[in-house]
C-alpha cells in the first residue's frame, strides 16, 4: 500500500513538473512572436527583414486581401475588404490609409491579415459607422495589431447611458495613444491630398433604439475628380434627408450599397442624384439576410452602375488614376496564381 501511494505520488509530481514546462514554453514562444512582429513592423523591408506580405507569400498564405503592390502603385484606392456578412473599406491615398468599420469578431483575424499582406500597418483614422457587431467586431483586433492614429465615432447617446461600442475598445484606444474623436456633421478629416466628409449621421437620426441603421454615418471621400461615397447601413429616412440637404452634390464614381444590398436602401430617390459608375456590395456567401436583395440590384442596374460583390468576388480594390476607375478582385488574383 506504502508503495503504490508513493508512486502515485511521484506521478503527480512529475506530471506538475510536465506542466509547468509546457507554461514556460508557451511563454517564450508567445514573447518570441511578439518580438518577431515587432521586428517585421518596424524594420519589414529593410536589411534582408521580409515585410508582411512577404511573409505570408513565402509561407503560402492564400491572397484574400488588396494586392500590396496596387497600393504601393496607386495613389487612389477603395479596397471592399472581404468580411463576410459584414463591413470594412479600406480607403487609400498618397500612402496614408483610412479603415471604414471592421467587420464581425468572426472575420477579424482573416481582417489583420489581409491589411498585413498589403503591407498596411498603420491607419490614419480608424472610423465606425454604427454600433452593430457586423460593423465593430474586428475594432478591437485592428488597435491591438496595428498603429491607429484616430479613432472617429459619431455621436451616439443610448437610453441606458451605457458605452455602445465593444467591451474595452475605449480603454485599448487610450492605452495605444489612439485619439478618439467624436465626429459631427460638416467635419472634414485629411487623408493625403484627400478628404473624408462627414455628412451625416449619429444617435440623433435615430427614431428609436432600434433604428441604429440610420444613424449610421454617412461619408464622401474626395480626392480630385473622384468622389466616393457610403452610407453605413443606412436606410429610407436617412437617404432621404442625405438628399434633401446635398442633392447633386452626392455624385459620385464610386458607391458603397447601403446595408449590404437590403431591399431597405440604395433607393431610387438616392441614386438618381449619386449615378455611380460602380457600387460595390459587402455581403456574406448564402447569407440569411438574402442579401444584396434582387429588386436592390434592379435599381443598381437602372442607373448603369457596374456592380461588384464580396460574396462572389472576394476583397475588391478599386483605383483611380487620370479619370479612369479601375477594379481588381482578389478572386481574379487567385485564379491568376493558381
Amino acid at each position: 500500500m506504502g508503495s503504490t501511494r508513493k508512486r502515485k505520488r511521484r506521478r503527480r509530481r512529475s506530471w506538475r513538473a510536465g506542466a509547468g514546462l509546457r507554461r514556460t514554453i508557451a511563454i517564450v514562444a508567445a514573447l518570441l512572436l511578439a518580438a518577431f512582429a515587432f521586428v517585421i513592423e518596424c524594420h519589414g523591408g529593410q536589411g534582408g527583414i521580409p515585410t508582411w506580405s512577404e511573409l505570408y507569400t513565402t509561407l503560402g498564405v492564400p491572397t484574400d486581401g488588396p494586392d500590396a503592390q496596387l497600393l504601393a502603385d496607386s495613389r487612389t484606392t477603395v479596397s471592399v475588404l472581404d468580411v463576410g456578412q459584414g463591413d470594412a473599406v479600406l480607403i487609400g491615398q498618397d500612402g496614408q490609409y483610412c479603415l471604414v468599420d471592421t467587420g464581425t469578431s468572426e472575420s477579424q483575424d482573416a481582417l489583420v491579415r489581409s491589411l498585413r499582406q498589403a503591407n498596411v500597418t498603420e491607419l490614419d483614422y480608424l472610423i465606425l459607422t454604427h454600433p452593430h457587431a457586423d460593423h465593430t467586431g474586428g475594432a478591437l483586433a485592428i488597435l491591438e495589431n496595428l498603429q491607429v492614429e484616430e479613432l472617429l465615432l459619431p455621436v451616439w447617446i443610448t437610453e441606458d447611458g451605457t458605452d455602445p461600442w465593444p467591451r474595452g475598445l475605449l480603454e485599448q484606444a487610450a492605452a495605444d495613444g489612439t485619439i478618439v474623436t467624436e465626429v459631427e456633421e460638416g467635419e472634414r478629416y485629411a487623408l493625403g491630398s484627400g478628404t473624408v466628409n462627414i455628412l451625416q449621421g449619429g444617435s440623433a437620426w435615430m427614431e428609436n433604439a432600434d433604428d441604429a441603421n440610420n444613424g449610421s454615418l454617412c461619408l464622401l471621400f474626395e480626392a480630385g475628380t473622384f468622389r466616393y461615397l457610403a452610407t453605413g447601413d443606412a436606410e429610407e429616412a436617412s437617404e432621404q434627408a442625405l438628399v434633401d440637404r446635398y442633392g447633386t452634390g452626392l455624385a459620385s464614381v464610386l458607391y458603397k450599397a447601403g446595408h449590404h444590398g437590403s431591399s431597405t436602401s440604395s433607393g431610387e430617390t438616392l441614386l438618381s442624384v449619386v449615378r455611380p459608375q460602380a457600387a460595390a456590395i459587402s455581403c456574406g456567401v448564402d447569407n440569411e439576410y438574402g442579401h444584396p436583395n434582387a429588386a436592390a440590384l434592379r435599381r443598381l442596374t437602372d442607373i448603369g452602375a457596374e456592380i461588384y460583390r464580396t460574396d462572389t468576388m472576394g476583397t475588391v480594390t478599386f483605383t483611380y488614376e487620370n479619370g479612369v476607375l479601375s477594379a481588381v478582385t482578389s478572386r481574379e488574383e487567385l485564379d491568376a496564381a493558381a
